[in-house]
């Protein structure tokens, strides 16, 4: 089957990152797969399939192909009106709720009307893009690279002298990701621990003055490529995140799970529906820098609950395999194109 998928970029975000590993996992299992964009060669992932480099995103540059799978807004008109192929949307969060895209609303709306089948990455979104556009979902999952994302061998030193390595991944730029919230929780829990804590940051964009006014990180990464990020997990003591609802999956948790870190995250859809059982992580209200401060200062005092969040964050990130994404992909695009040929 000859399948691409169409980005707009290249840059570094977790949602570029899934569309590369769907290509690769598509060719790997003998697919025609390719990149269609007209971005350059990324920097920071060593991508594995061929890049089909068009001008921009005029229908008439879209290739030819069995499928054709948009992956955001702003790609789904080009791929709609290409009539290149059978168009496919792969949704990773609804771009109509992030705050720097309310100008563009409407535009969003209209695009996500188009009846095309959807992919999407959480179950959340199959039931809110069922209910507000009456779409057709097919929910494809994440998938965890687990020869870059792998615990540490052995048990760090855990003596209360140690600082307290707390990991806050996602750029301060972005609304949903709510960093703000979380630098105000960690700034009161390390007025409270009783050891000296260090705080890890990375981000796709430099660090900021606005988040310098905050707190000035102890650490901070920025434009990491992909395959050194497991390390950053492997070093940090937990990982925070408070998410807004806008969040689509938040793959960075579960990178941090499936590297044998404890998380506390936001109790939005997108992180609980990791497992049913809500058990693999310290859930605190969105926005509430105090419930934060007291969640880190709790698995700070109470190693039981931190060896049981490491645990049960490792049998939720075993759910997330490569196998289980490309079977999802396989048995979806099958379906489309016997759905196609009826029609």
């Amino acid at each position: 089957m000859r399948i691409t998928y169409v980005t707009a970029s290249t840059d570094l975000w977790g949602g570029i990152a899934v569309v590369f590993q769907h290509l690769e996992i598509l060719a790997e299992a003998g697919h025609d797969a390719f990149l269609t964009t007209p971005a350059a060669k990324p920097d920071w992932y060593p991508l594995k399939v061929p890049i089909y480099p068009i001008q921009n995103l005029d229908p008439i540059h879209i290739p030819h192909a069995d499928i054709i799978v948009a992956t955001s807004w702003t790609t789904i008109k080009p791929v709609v009106e290409s009539k290149r192929g059978i168009p496919v949307h792969l949704c990773q969060g609804y771009e109509g709720d992030c705050k720097e895209l309310h100008l563009h609303k409407a535009a969003i709306d209209e695009v996500y009307s188009n009846k095309i089948p959807k992919f999407t990455v959480s179950p959340h979104l199959d039931e809110f893009l069922i209910e507000r556009f009456d779409a057709q979902t097919y929910y494809i999952g994440q998938m965890v690279n687990r020869n870059i994302f792998y615990p540490s061998q052995g048990r760090r030193n855990e003596k209360k002298t140690s600082p307290f390595r707390i990991l806050v991944v996602g750029p301060f730029e972005a609304d949903c990701k709510n960093i703000p919230a979380t630098l105000r929780g960690v700034i009161l829990a390390k007025k409270r621990l009783e050891v000296p804590l260090k705080l890890i940051r990375a981000s796709q964009f430099p660090l900021s003055d606005e988040e310098q006014t905050i707190i000035k990180p102890d650490a901070y990464h920025f434009h990491v490529p992909y395959h050194e990020m497991g390390k950053i997990y492997r070093g940090a003591d937990l990982f925070i995140s408070m998410s807004k609802e806008a969040e689509g999956f938040g793959l960075p948790a579960l990178e941090a799970m499936a590297s044998g870190v404890p998380t506390i995250l936001s109790s939005i859809p997108s992180y609980t529906n990791f497992d049913e059982t809500r058990n693999h992580s310290l859930f605190v209200k969105t926005s509430d820098p105090e419930s934060l401060a007291n969640a880190i200062v709790e698995i700070f005092n109470n190693r039981t609950l931190k060896e049981k969040l490491v645990h049960q964050g490792l049998i939720v990130a075993d759910k997330f395999t490569k196998k289980n994404v490309l079977n999802r992909l396989n048995s979806s695009f099958e379906s489309i194109l016997y759905r196609d040929k009826l029609e």
